[in-house]
């Protein structure tokens, strides 16, 4: 039987308390924040598996650097399922994020509008940011391409760029988009890329601000790609894009306290036998993109002086 989405879990009411949904509330957060992680579903299913002890390490780091993190609504659709509800450990961990006063942004990919809107006072403009991040993101088999090739009209203001005056483009396009999520296609990821390429052209928005946070080679492959295919003239600030190990490295540099075992058990969550990374080590020139290791030997390496640099 093949896998229906719902936008709103039949559990939603379990993190209501805990999740940020006011649409002024979302933008007051997105600027006060340090950092603003979007988080894959992949990622954030291995995170909530986690025990206890690694995941106070986890929190606190994101407490320790100001973190607010972005859920998109399509990424809820993936962790909801063909359930329609929110396993408890998921539920669990949106709360455990909340207790530590690291907000929880739910947030429907069309609210790029409302926070684009507060800068750029032209429509035009606006959509025009939508229709590069769509072109850059859009393959040719996909739910996004699927979509629009069932809606012309969608299509012809979307990724043809015609009669970009219509404010209620992004609510339109997103919308439909989620409607036809299928089963294991990448549309959470391509949501996000959407997303952080559009955020990213706001003035005053610092490198480093943005960040993605997957354990999907695929999905950050896609991210990264989306960023610099841009136009020059459509290119905005850097953005981070962390794999689980990659944050442990950051969380181990900024001298988060945990021992080598706990390091291990937030590594492997969801991994099974030797863990492939990107990275460097000291007899690279280049990123080596099939580095393969044991857990306990790649925490060996993170924790040993100039072991290894992990790109993802």
């Amino acid at each position: 039987m093949a896998t229906t989405y719902t936008e709103t879990p039949d559990n939603l009411h379990e993190i209501e308390a805990s999740v940020i949904t006011e649409i002024n509330e979302i933008k007051r957060m997105f600027y006060q924040a340090d950092r603003v992680f979007f988080y894959d579903a992949c990622s954030f299913q291995r995170h909530s598996n986690l025990k206890d002890t690694e995941r106070n390490i986890l929190i606190q780091y994101f407490e320790k650097q100001g973190v607010t993190i972005f859920l998109t609504r399509c990424i809820l659709m993936e962790l909801s399922g063909n359930q329609h509800s929110l396993e408890r450990r998921v539920t669990d961990y949106i709360k455990s994020l909340n207790d530590a006063n690291i907000r929880v942004i739910l947030f429907n990919e069309e609210y790029a509008y409302n926070i684009l809107s507060d800068c750029f006072s032209s429509i035009e403009r606006i959509n025009e940011y939508l229709m590069w991040a769509v072109r850059m993101v859009c393959s040719p088999v996909s739910t996004i391409a699927d979509t629009l090739k069932a809606d012309s009209r969608l299509n012809s203001e979307v990724r043809e760029g015609k009669k970009l005056k219509a404010s209620n483009l992004y609510q339109r396009f997103f919308s439909a988009v989620r409607g036809n999520k299928e089963h294991e296609d990448d549309l959470g990821e391509e949501m996000i890329a959407i997303c952080v390429h559009l955020l990213s052209n706001l003035p005053g928005v610092a490198d480093g601000k943005l960040c993605v946070l997957t354990d999907d080679k695929g999905a950050a492959s896609k991210i990264d790609s989306v960023m610099k295919k841009a136009s020059r003239g459509n290119q905005g600030t850097k953005i981070i894009i962390f794999s689980t190990p990659k944050l442990v490295q950051h969380m181990f540099w900024g001298h988060v306290e945990m021992s080598e075992n706990e390091m291990i058990n937030i590594i492997s969550q969801g991994v099974s036998g030797n863990i492939g990374i990107m990275g460097l080590t000291d007899f690279d020139l280049e990123v080596n993109p099939k580095i393969s290791l044991s857990v306990r030997d790649l925490a060996q390496k993170i924790m040993e002086p100039n072991g290894i640099k992990i790109v993802f």
